[in-house]
């Protein structure tokens, strides 16, 4: 297991070469919203350290951040990154460098993500070097590099651990695998919110598929373990569920059906491939939107639908009918199977083309709605594996393949993640998917904006299928170690996309970009460390304010004083704010309904930044202050800090 570590560990230096020489100082990827994630870390890792240091009230507080003052639960407006954060938290105590903090989670996320699907496949296959290839599929999928913004969605790491976890318990009965499992949902559970409700259904699927398949229903003991897992898992996790409930209390609106749609997958969207991809970048650009560039690679696809090939071939029948078996018997059978088939094939054109109404010798010929279609597929396999008996017999054994688990996984993941309406290249071609049974039905998903991100889900299955795939090749090809190992080349290059983008500049419209990197060759900049001395219970506001890259910047430095912000950027924004950002931008033709504003936030102290405005703005804004008596405090470069009316030093 070490060697494999380390081999990831080089593969995930090299894949995102050349953050390795900046880790302590450069952001991989754009300055919006993993400057976001550095905060959300830094705000985690500080309440951890503060527990740890002996403060036992250190958590009172948590879910109410210092962004967004004096809206309540101002956390719960993103992610919260608790189980990153106590990933981190001793680094964090030692360096207080965030951007440090957030890189080794970023690596992290591969190299864990490669070692799990290891661990995984090679339990499940018994072939090392399948399976070493097989975590390099999972941990540097394609999919992943759209999402380095995002290390909540990379966070996928203790998906693997946990389906090994509980393999191996159902197995052998091993409470450290037991509570290996129950460690690695909870792990899972507080890193991605997305994946709380994505991944929590599969893991107990796969644990009744494991009992299934070795029959253990009658294991009293084991279920009763299981269960008190679960329960212990579901306790710890419910206190990071409720603040978000609570917010939906005080108003914040579920997901917008219309924007759910948007952040939807396209069918073409498993086409689009990231620009920066060495082999196919630029390539494959089939339909676009927002999340959606969800291309898999070619390899890993290729060897699923070999994974699968096998199975079929390896267990259908010789026979489908006894002896004995009449030839209406077998003609009504063969009736059947051609039925079915032909329902399969039906669902597949109305998902890609939106299905036909023809007109065909005075009679009308509709194929419009999948669900019908479905439906009569399952009629037919039902009545036929009645008819058959090695229909039974082939379903009997096929329901017990590892394979048949993750290649339904394929299938439920890649559905649920074309949303409530399934488009190809933007033409609606289901109106009513799945996923709308779970954005009305289940909680918590009609709070969920972006169910491409199963994507990630497709990523593991066809990880594992692959793996299934190159341990048959391993065992039975001829030079199969050399072909094993030329797979895991081929797809290194046609997934390599070093190197990678660092600082990318977030777009800033009207004002100037600020400066390129969060680390300035003379340090935090000066005024910040200036605040540090302001009382704690200082409340600060920045300009310009409500400007996306330059709020984000403010709560980074925020990281090195805490003291509470007017200003933020999250996943959503307090109605509140939206209305004191409108009010104060118009601070020139309504001064006091701006200053009405800036005193219901509780603002005490104000930082004007001059060179974030392209023309005289920033002294307008200085001016308005100083007619509503702000009093300053000093000049630091371009950068002014202000006491507000009733809060003077």
């Amino acid at each position: 297991m070490k060697s494999a570590a380390l081999f990831y560990l080089a593969a995930a230096l090299a894949l995102t070469w050349p953050l390795a020489l900046s880790i302590t100082h450069a952001i991989p990827w754009d300055m919006g919203d993993p400057v976001l994630n550095t905060w959300i870390l830094a705000w985690s890792a500080e309440h951890v350290r503060r527990f740890f240091g002996g403060e036992l009230t250190a958590f009172s507080g948590y879910w109410d951040a210092n962004i967004f003052h004096p809206s309540p639960l101002a956390l719960a407006y993103s992610e919260h990154l608790f189980a990153q954060a106590f990933q981190i938290w001793p680094v964090y105590a030692l360096t207080r460098n965030p951007v440090l903090c957030y890189n080794l989670v970023f690596r992290s996320t591969f190299v864990l993500s490669g070692l799990g699907a290891f661990l995984l496949v090679r339990d499940i296959t018994g072939s090392r070097a399948a399976a070493l290839v097989a975590g390099l599929m999972f941990a540097f999928s394609p999919y992943r590099i759209p999402q380095f913004s995002h290390v909540q969605v990379l966070s996928s790491q203790w998906m693997p651990f946990a389906l090994y976890a509980l393999r191996r318990h159902v197995e052998t009965g091993s409470r450290s695998s037991l509570w290996g499992a129950g460690l690695a949902l909870l792990a899972q559970n507080l890193s991605c919110g997305y994946y709380l409700l994505f991944f929590l259904p599969v893991a107990a699927a796969y644990v009744l598929f494991q009992i299934a398949q070795r029959d253990r229903w009658s294991d009293r003991r084991l279920l009763v373990r299981l269960t008190i897992v679960a329960l212990v898992v579901l306790a710890i996790t419910w206190p990071f569920v409720r603040p978000y409930l609570e917010l939906r209390e005080l108003g914040f609106p579920p997901r917008p059906l219309e924007e759910v749609r948007r952040f939807s997958a396209d069918i073409q969207g498993y086409l689009v491939a990231p620009g920066s991809l060495w082999l196919w970048g630029g390539r494959w650009k089939a339909f676009y939107r927002p999340e959606g560039e969800l291309f898999q690679g070619v390899l890993p696809p290729l060897l699923a639908v070999y994974a699968i090939a096998l199975l079929i071939a390896t267990t259908r029948p010789a026979h489908l009918f006894d002896q004995a078996a009449s030839w209406g018997r077998r003609a009504a059978a063969l009736a059947l199977a051609l039925f079915t088939f032909t329902n399969v094939v039906a669902v597949f054109v109305i998902v890609f083309t939106g299905g036909f109404i023809e007109r065909v010798g005075g009679m009308t010929l509709r194929l419009t709605r999948p669900g019908g279609a479905i439906l009569r597929s399952a009629a037919g396999l039902f009545i036929l594996a009645w008819l058959a008996p090695g229909v039974r017999r082939w379903i009997a054994r096929a329901g017990r393949s590892e394979t048949t688990f993750f290649a339904v996984l394929l299938a439920a993941a890649l559905v649920l993640s074309l949303g409530p309406s399934i488009t190809n290249a933007g033409k609606v071609t289901v109106r009513t998917a799945p996923y709308l049974w779970l954005y009305d039905l289940v909680p918590g998903f009609d709070g969920l904006r972006v169910p491409a991100r199963f994507a990630m889900l497709v990523v593991l299955a066809l990880s594992v299928l692959a793996g299934v795939a190159l341990a048959h090749v391993h065992r039975r090809w001829r030079m199969g170690a050399s072909m094993v190992a030329l797979c895991g080349g081929l797809f290194v290059v046609e997934a390599g996309a070093a190197p990678i983008g660092l600082n990318v500049p977030f777009p800033v419209v009207g004002l100037a970009p600020p400066p390129a990197s969060l680390y300035p060759a003379d340090g935090v900049p000066e005024v910040y460390r200036r605040v540090t001395a302001l009382p704690e219970s200082s409340v600060l506001v920045e300009f310009p304010i409500g400007a996306l890259a330059w709020d984000v910047r403010y709560m980074f430095y925020s990281t090195f004083h805490w003291r509470r912000l007017v200003n933020g950027f999250s996943g959503g924004v307090p109605q509140r704010y939206a209305r004191d950002v409108a009010a104060m931008s118009l601070f020139a033709d309504d001064p006091e309904t701006a200053w009405a504003h800036l005193r219901v936030a509780g603002a005490s102290h104000a930082i004007v930044h001059l060179n974030a405005y392209r023309s005289n703005e920033g002294q307008r804004v200085l001016e308005w202050l100083h007619e509503g008596s702000a009093k300053e405090i000093g000049r630091y470069g371009a950068d002014v800090l202000l006491a507000l009316p009733e809060a003077h030093p």
